[in-house]
């Protein structure tokens, strides 16, 4: 997918998500119509096996995919960030102890780590953020250390730690501005990881409600019908990996090249 055509599609499902409740004719978890009614009369996309418009719950999948795509995404810069600056700026035993940890973790990989993590918990949409947020720390904390530790050997930083700068005021003056614009090109890609994340595990029926109108557990409940009705299941199929490769288009450029 090319660049521009990646923006085009996150703009517009942005806007389908924000617009949901104007765009959508039909409440997204009534039964309004004939059980997999097909396309028609109101009905792009038909209904599903419960009757209820399945356009609309496609235009609010998309808000709550990304919504929690968005949480998990925060969860994993959070950590990960607090975690690679501090070993970078500490050093010493600390930096070993969080590499050693992060060894361990990457060890396993982040989805099934995540799965690992909601098995623990319980079922639930929290769960589902927490964990897909959890499971992609370890790595971006060690991408983090990486900018960071890079940048701890420049004159300038050197510089400031010579005139007696301390820790916080060396980080937010001169390695939290000069790693940002790398870790944001960095943290593009755990958008699309993210998002493949949480629409797996709520695929799996992580999420505790399989009524939500999401687009992993829209997939999910199509399965049933592929025979009868396979645009159920074609149409979050398609959103979902459109969307992985926009996301992937937009941020492929590696920040440590």
């Amino acid at each position: 997918m090319g660049r521009r055509l990646a923006i085009i599609w996150l703009v517009a499902i942005t806007g389908i998500a924000l617009l949901a409740p104007w765009l959508s004719l039909n409440p997204p978890g009534q039964s309004l119509f004939e059980p997999l009614a097909p396309p028609g009369n109101g009905l792009p996309l038909g209904a599903d096996a419960l009757g209820r418009d399945f356009l609309a719950r496609m235009m609010y999948g998309a808000r709550l995919s990304l919504l929690l795509t968005g949480l998990a995404v925060t969860v994993t810069l959070i950590l990960g960030g607090l975690a690679g600056f501090s070993a970078a700026i500490v050093g010493g035993r600390f930096e070993s102890g969080v590499n050693w940890l992060s060894n361990v973790l990457l060890a396993i990989p982040g989805l099934l780590l995540a799965m690992l993590f909601v098995a623990a918990w319980g079922p639930g949409i929290a769960a589902v953020v927490l964990a897909v947020g959890i499971g992609f720390a370890p790595s971006f904390g060690r991408v983090t250390r990486t900018i960071v530790a890079k940048l701890m050997g420049e004159g300038y930083v050197m510089a400031a730690q010579a005139s007696g700068g301390n820790s916080l005021w060396i980080t937010s003056r001169h390695l939290l501005p000069n790693s940002l614009p790398q870790l944001a090109s960095y943290a593009g890609t755990y958008v699309a990881w993210a998002f493949l994340g949480v629409t797996t595990l709520t695929f799996l029926g992580l999420a505790g409600d399989p009524s939500i109108p999401e687009w992993g557990a829209l997939l999910d409940s199509s399965r049933l019908h592929l025979q009868s009705a396979p645009r159920l299941a074609a149409a979050p199929a398609l959103a979902i990996t459109l969307t992985v490769l926009a996301v992937h288009a937009i941020a492929k450029k590696d920040p440590l090249a």
